[in-house]
């Protein structure tokens, strides 16, 4: 087994600097890519109360709390994963990564003021009809206890792939929820989530800079949806305890007004994120007590 290539910090890289080099990275052009092992560490992690503020108050979690949000470890972790995928060994380019699935345990609340040992590294990796997906997985500890934990999957889109078995049959109907809920989302909203979070990603940030990739204009962040989901349900769910898994399934552009559907539990919520016609999911997934 190959000894995995660990990379060590003592300070949290910075992000703009990070998408600097992530323009330039091309990746290696291979066909058949192999995916290196590596992983990022950084120890004695202490989250900045005033950013945790400000991104309580862009995701809407309470902003008063002394704990971490939920989905706020993954912010602090976010720049390790852009080493991992800036490393001179990683043979994708970064710009053309879809994250397409995310999951996240929390096994007690986290306090502000903890130091936080985070590791991350590349784990899973399989090929599909789209392309090439792989997984960074992050684990979090205090003081030896794992406290948190998550699985982001990302898809690199590579032809040569598993071909896809035609279907003639019809969609089926979407889930129908109890509740529902609706957000109206700002054209700001993607510059307004970089400052809190670090994905500076252009993508997100205007329509021309989203047009310069392939969209038709400037898209919301995934996480963002997830953020705002996990601080609509938690509080509903009662347990710091819980694990939260989404997939990510159509781009949201911005300005526009989404609605989120779900099925109230004592132990489990279904969810998913709709356009508000209730024909297009951009999100699915669920929440559950641990």
């Amino acid at each position: 087994m190959t000894q995995a290539t660990r990379l060590n910090f003592n300070q949290t890289p910075g992000t703009l600097s990070q998408y600097a080099r992530a323009l330039f990275a091309k990746g290696s052009g291979q066909k058949e890519p192999q995916l290196p092992s590596l992983e990022a560490m950084q120890t004695g992690v202490r989250a900045d109360r005033n950013k945790v503020i400000a991104y309580a108050d862009v995701c809407g979690f309470d902003s008063a709390a002394a704990q971490l949000p939920l989905t706020y470890p993954h912010i602090l972790a976010f720049p390790l994963h852009m080493e991992l995928m800036l490393h001179k060994s990683f043979p994708l380019a970064l710009m053309g990564l879809v994250h397409i699935r995310n999951s996240i345990s929390q096994y007690r609340a986290i306090d502000c003021q903890e130091k936080l040992d985070i590791r991350c590294f590349i784990s899973n990796s399989e090929r599909t009809d789209k392309g090439l997906e792989f997984d960074i997985k992050t684990e979090i500890d205090i003081a030896g206890e794992r406290v948190w934990e998550s699985v982001s999957t990302n898809l690199a889109r590579i032809g040569g792939g598993a071909k896809k078995v035609a279907s003639n049959q019809l969609r089926p109907a979407l889930p129908q929820f109890e509740m529902a809920e609706r957000w109206l989302l700002a054209s700001n909203l993607g510059r307004r989530y970089a400052r809190v979070s670090g994905d500076s990603n252009p993508i997100h940030l205007f329509a021309a800079s989203a047009k310069l990739f392939g969209f038709k204009s400037h898209i919301a962040h995934g996480m963002w949806s997830k953020a705002r989901t996990a601080a609509a349900l938690q509080k509903k769910l009662g347990s710091d305890a819980c694990r939260i898994t989404t997939e990510f399934k159509l781009p949201v552009f911005l300005p526009t007004t989404v609605e989120l559907n779900y099925n109230r539990g004592e132990q489990t919520m279904a969810f998913d994120l709709r356009d508000t016609k209730g024909q297009k999911v951009h999100m699915k997934g669920e929440i559950q007590r641990l």
